[in-house]
């Protein structure tokens, strides 16, 4: 059932149109305040550039992983960091850094969130004590057969098929899709699938939750745990950019709904 705007008086929220409702609404967590906090000004510089004719620039913000808002101990101020795979952190020069500060600062001043600086780093890969381990699994082609990055090089808690996952959202939509290709579709018209794929586009380096193939034809699904409603606008343009570069259909499924077959 779709997400019905907030009556007066109602208990349930309805879909967020802006940041400031997420902000400022009572039945949002905090946690969810706090990032919508440090993703609207992401949106609003993407929004603000793409005004400008800047799609450049624009396409970068979208290869932005995480947007976090941190305090500096020794500045004594809040920075927002911009977190990017490594895997496309190079092409964060140091000129593009500049004109994306020149862009975060107006922005910054008319939201007054109190964030001072604009800061980029590479995102932080997830690993345990048994690093060493899993990074000979790595080398040795013992992983499993998925390239599943997010993962690595901490051990993967969810396997299927010698496939990796990093949620059990992805795992409970990968067995939907499994029971589709096996039990239901005859086997020579059925589907391929293929969990966390990476792939190249132009200037981007993508990893969906799930590719799809039929037909000849490749379809992404994405699965957007709760946090994804504060950022649906980036989601948008990022599937915009899928289907430009060659990717037929795409789709989200809300987490809330997966138990649902």
């Amino acid at each position: 059932m779709a997400e019905q705007p907030v009556e007066a008086g109602g208990d349930a929220p309805g879909r967020p149109r802006t940041y400031d409702e997420i902000i400022t609404g009572a039945w949002f967590s905090e946690e969810e305040r706090q990032q919508a906090k440090a993703d609207s000004p992401l949106g609003h510089m993407a929004a603000l550039l793409f005004q400008r004719g800047d799609t450049r620039h624009v396409q970068l913000l979208l290869l932005i992983r995480e947007a976090v808002i941190e305090y500096d101990q020794e500045g004594q101020d809040w920075d927002l960091w911009l977190e990017i795979d490594p895997a496309n952190y190079a092409v964060f020069t140091d000129e593009v850094k500049s004109q994306l500060r020149d862009a975060f600062r107006p922005v910054a001043r008319r939201l007054d969130y109190g964030v001072d600086n604009l800061l980029f780093r590479e995102t932080m890969p997830r690993v345990g004590p048994d690093w060493r381990e899993r990074l000979e699994e790595m080398l040795s082609g013992e992983r499993p057969t998925n390239q599943a990055r997010r993962t690595m090089p901490e051990k993967p808690q969810r396997i299927q098929d010698s496939l990796a996952f990093t949620n059990a959202g992805e795992q409970r939509v990968y067995r939907a899709l499994k029971y589709l290709q096996e039990k239901e579709l005859p086997s020579e018209e059925t589907i391929s699938i293929f969990p966390l794929p990476n792939g190249r586009g132009p200037g981007h380096t993508w990893e969906p939750d799930l590719l799809v193939t039929y037909r000849g034809r490749a379809g992404v699904l994405e699965i957007d745990g709760p946090n994804h409603r504060v950022r649906r606008a980036m989601d948008t343009s990022r599937d915009h950019l899928l289907r430009d570069a060659g990717i037929a259909y795409v789709d989200r499924i809300a987490v809330e709904v997966i138990d649902d077959a």
